[in-house]
């Protein structure tokens, strides 16, 4: 078939892949995989929708999806620091060696950051958290 302009051959195409997934669709086929049956109630696979779920939670990023969903579930859905739900789980790594530490809510990884990745203004923020009460004056809260 010839088509005139490459507008006209991308048409084609959509059109040819809309009608492909229909009819894998009328078989109770998964137009995704377009290998395995429906899901019960569905139009796509267990595994495909489990792939949405997953690229709902942790974005597209396709080589991480898995290890953001074997690590959400090790630490039970909470920040590895805080331990308060995550809403969007960070990947958390070491800046210099690449390695993944675990999953952070997104203050937890900023404050990491701000830190430097250093236990030892880490160590030092905490000291001085514990052994500085005050000096004596209070701000008004907002």
């Amino acid at each position: 078939m010839a088509f005139r302009t490459p507008e006209q051959a991308r048409e084609y195409q959509k059109m040819y892949v809309k009608k492909r997934k229909l009819a894998f669709k009328d078989k109770g086929i998964c137009p995704n995989c377009e290998k395995n049956p429906a899901a019960e109630g569905r139009v796509c696979c267990k595994q495909c929708l489990e792939d949405k779920k997953l690229t709902a939670k942790f974005g597209t990023a396709e080589p991480f999806r898995q290890l953001y969903a074997e690590l959400f579930e090790k630490q039970q859905g909470v920040c590895a620091i805080c331990k308060k739900p995550m809403k969007r789980p960070l990947l958390d790594h070491n800046h210099t060696s690449m390695e993944v530490r675990g999953l952070l809510c997104s203050k937890c990884n900023v404050g990491l950051r701000q830190f430097e990745d250093n236990p030892k203004i880490i160590i030092a923020a905490i000291e001085y958290i514990k052994n500085n009460a005050g000096i004596g004056i209070k701000l008004k809260k907002r």
